[in-house]
């Protein structure tokens, strides 16, 4: 009798023990980026760093016992595809939250999903500013932080006439308006502005129009695979003067995209550049390098992800719950590191962020100005024109 209650007292208690045991299943974070087509380059970068993330996160334990998960959809840099994965991603894969994209178009699409479906999303690319949506966190530089201080330096150091070329889309488009506001502010002249389609294959009418404007610094708008055909043609074309060159956007993946002498003494403003000496800084790079290989390239957009993934998981340890809802009221307010590297998540789901001013320089990036930590207005009150 005895041998038989032993054996029913494990039949009965053995499956809540292994059920106890059981792991938990994973918090998924939908990874919505361009991992092919114009700005792939941005897309593949912002990928690996939230990889690395994931992965230190999980190492140490994950969130409340639960692992992070990255279901990860390549939109090609299409709004039409940014809003179809959005969408089976909240309803068919259950994220807790959305990751990217890095277009404004697709920005603005994928928005408006998180809002109907009431979905955190987390954005790291600049733009042009002045989004505000209740689920919409942008770790981005915008343009009070980097244009704003960006003019004056130009018209002391460079020069007073400017030419604006982009491509035809959002974030162009608002960006030269903010440009022009800057530079007739600075008592100084646009002499040109103009923008073209994605795949543009032979810039030359472009750079005539750059060279019969007499313009001494050129505002290039164009990030991407066409920025890079761009450079390469400007560097060939003969001009009559000096012509620097400002380009948004343009990181260390520039360095093996372009030759170095089409690049050396282009200039370019980012909140982080691979070549700060600050101990946040060079822990992150040594850590992605340890896991992506000795020569990897980190840019800003792999930091901006890093970061927003941890943010993430501080609102999720915040949260009493694991809803959406609770999780996105704990993302405001929170910090990330100590002193100089500091970054603050606003009640406008904004980041005061320190800028830098870099330029090219043979085969490396380096910082050459510091235009420090520059709060911009409140991006709730403000709307675009």
């Amino acid at each position: 009798m005895n041998v038989l209650k032993s054996l029913l007292a494990l039949f009965v208690f053995t499956p809540i023990l292994l059920s106890c045991s059981q792991e938990q299943p994973p918090i998924k974070i939908g990874v919505v980026l361009p991992l092919s087509g114009a700005f792939s380059n941005y897309g593949q970068k912002a990928l690996k760093g939230a990889q690395l993330a994931v992965e230190q996160i999980n190492q140490s334990g994950g969130v409340k016992g639960r692992k992070f998960e990255l279901v990860v959809r390549d939109n090609e840099t299409t709004p039409g595809k940014t809003v179809k994965f959005s969408r089976e991603l909240i309803q068919i894969d259950n994220v807790l939250a959305l990751l990217g994209p890095v277009s404004s178009s697709s920005r603005y699409a994928m928005s408006e999903v998180a809002e109907m479906h009431k979905t955190p999303m987390l954005y790291g690319i600049d733009y042009e500013g002045r989004h505000f949506n209740e689920y919409l966190i942008c770790y981005s530089t915008i343009p009070e932080q980097y244009i704003n201080p960006l003019i004056p330096y130009a018209v002391d150091k460079l020069g007073d006439q400017f030419y604006i070329f982009g491509y035809d889309y959002i974030w162009p488009h608002r960006m030269s308006k903010r440009i022009i506001e800057q530079v007739e502010h600075n008592d100084s002249t646009i002499s040109g502005v103009e923008f073209a389609p994605f795949g543009v294959l032979d810039y030359t009418h472009v750079l005539d129009r750059i060279e019969q404007s007499q313009a001494n610094v050129l505002m290039l708008i164009l990030p991407g695979s066409d920025g890079f055909r761009f450079l390469h043609q400007m560097h060939q074309y003969q001009f009559s003067r000096p012509i620097e060159v400002i380009a948004f956007a343009a990181d260390e993946t520039y360095l093996a995209n372009v030759q170095h002498e089409a690049l050396d003494g282009i200039y370019t403003a980012l909140n982080f550049f691979s070549d700060l000496e600050s101990q946040v800084e060079r822990d992150f790079a040594k850590q992605f390098r340890q896991m992506h290989g000795s020569d990897s390239i980190v840019t800003y957009s792999t930091k901006s992800h890093y970061d927003l993934i941890y943010l993430l998981k501080q609102a999720i340890e915040a949260s009493e719950s694991n809803d959406k809802q609770s999780v996105m009221n704990n993302l405001e307010n929170l910090t990330l590191y100590e002193g100089e590297s500091m970054i603050t998540l606003r009640t406008d789901h904004h980041v005061a962020l320190p800028m830098y001013l870099g330029q090219f320089q043979g085969d490396a990036l380096k910082v050459v100005h510091s235009f420090g930590v520059i709060e911009p207005d409140d991006q709730r009150w403000v709307t675009n024109e």
